[in-house]
């Protein structure tokens, strides 16, 4: 580990200290996390519990696309759309800055990892972007009354160390070189592990913001969506794909043997063959043919009823279907049967867009108080109402029938934003809309003389 050097004054000093903690914490933390992006590209290590695999099959890995599916169908149906009763332009800006797409990245990387951070930064001059970093790239320490972070680092350039011990090269093959530490009043860059410029932040609050998943008490950086147990169940297929792999040697190419073969006989290579070549066995000395038999052909359909046994613990840990794993199922019978089979990945798909809108707020409005230079937070950005996709995608004869039924219900819903959602419309469209209707509204009204 390099040193850095020590600072020449008391700013330096905490900024120096503080960085080689969180240099310490991003350390401890990045095995694990590598871990987890490992299971999400199939590309994680299956144990070996050394009973039934040959060798040459113990380092196979078999394709296990289960770890993406659950991220990836969660992340497909949390989509943010925009913020509601915004008056101050933030989905405007965000669309001019690719804002959308770096919120997106960070919570698919959340779902992964089970945190993703966001950091504010210069870009043009008078313009402020927004950077994604991956849960192995930053870290932080989080004030839980607040949900923002109290300091935190992101590295921004990464260099290959001098390793000594060969044994670690695979497990620590880069370490942090340029890395930026954020506090409430300063912003230190650090290059090859020296400050080289502090920058005061006049908003008071870190400019770099997290982005969690089910984050709790004990673990208020959020837990990843690829669980313990979501792992080992996959360690399970893996191992039970290796031994399906070998049954289907078995399976394609039968066991043969030979009884009677005469005593000091050498074996023809030709034997070893089974495609291709016809086998010639001649008599032995005593003119006894010898006997040729095969041994029972090994049946692989207990490996797909085990593997599906399988899918569905994986499918109770994660919210899943059946169906989202690639397994044919009953087709339901009626649109309240099928959404009863998705209902806890509605469940869960709801908390995620709560969890995250609130997050997503505090990243605008840093981002917002940063632009102006200000260090209180506005009453436009305090109404600010984070707004999402529908989770499913919206059926319009199905809704269009259910809102008509609700607007004679309740009138006062005509012409309303919420009742414009109902139809699947985005959350700018639908603001339109309204603005539309009420103008609309108004221009009729003044031709009629103002109601006299």
């Amino acid at each position: 580990m390099i040193k850095a050097p020590e600072a020449t004054n008391p700013i330096e000093s905490i900024l120096q200290s503080l960085s080689s903690k969180l240099l310490k914490d991003l350390r401890e933390i990045s095995t694990k996390i590598q871990n987890k992006y490992d299971y999400y590209g199939a590309d994680e290590h299956i144990q070996d519990l050394g009973i039934s695999t040959p060798r040459k099959l113990v380092n196979m890995k078999p394709g296990i696309g289960w770890a993406s599916r659950a991220v990836n169908t969660l992340s497909d149906r949390v989509i943010f759309d925009g913020f509601a009763k915004d008056t101050s332009g933030i989905n405007d800006y965000l669309d001019e800055i690719n804002g959308y797409s770096v919120l997106s990245q960070a919570k698919h990387d959340a779902l992964i990892a089970g945190c993703a951070f966001v950091a504010i930064a210069d870009g043009k001059p008078g313009q402020k972007m927004l950077i994604p970093f991956t849960a192995q790239e930053a870290t932080g320490v989080l004030d839980q009354n607040t949900g923002l972070l109290k300091y935190g680092l992101a590295v921004t350039a990464w260099a290959k160390p001098d390793n000594t011990n060969k044994a670690n090269t695979k497990q620590y093959s880069f370490s942090p070189s340029d890395y930026i530490v954020f506090t409430p009043n300063f912003t230190a860059i650090f290059e090859s592990r020296t400050i080289t410029e502090i920058v005061p932040n006049p908003t008071g609050r870190v400019l770099l913001h997290p982005v969690t998943h089910r984050a709790s008490a004990d673990q208020p950086l959020g837990k990843s969506r690829l669980t313990k147990t979501a792992r080992r169940i996959i360690q399970e297929v893996g191992r039970l794909k290796r031994r399906e792999e070998i049954a289907q040697e078995f399976y394609s190419l039968p066991q043969r043997y030979i009884n009677g073969i005469a005593e000091g006989a050498t074996k023809d290579p030709a034997l070893d063959s089974a495609i291709g070549k016809v086998w010639a066995i001649t008599k032995d000395e005593d003119g006894a043919n010898p006997e040729v038999g095969q041994l029972a052909q090994m049946s692989i359909e207990g490996f797909i009823g085990a593997k599906k046994d399988k899918a569905r613990d994986f499918c109770a840990e994660t919210a899943l279907t059946l169906r989202n794993l690639g397994y044919e199922t009953g087709n339901p019978t009626s649109a309240e049967s099928l959404s009863a089979m998705s209902d806890d990945l509605l469940l869960e798909a709801t908390n995620t867009q709560i969890e995250m809108g609130v997050q997503i707020k505090h990243i605008v409005t840093t981002l917002r108080m940063a632009l102006d230079g200000v260090d209180v937070v506005a009453d436009a950005l305090k109404l600010l109402q984070p707004a999402w996709k529908p989770i499913f995608q919206v059926d319009v004869g199905a809704a269009g029938d259910a809102v008509f039924k609700l607007q004679q219900a309740m009138p006062e819903l005509i012409g309303t934003i919420a009742g414009y959602r109902m139809l699947g419309v985005s959350i700018r469209e639908a603001e339109e809309l309204q603005a539309r209707r009420l103008a609309a509204q108004g221009s009729t009204f003044m031709n009629n003389g103002g109601g006299q």
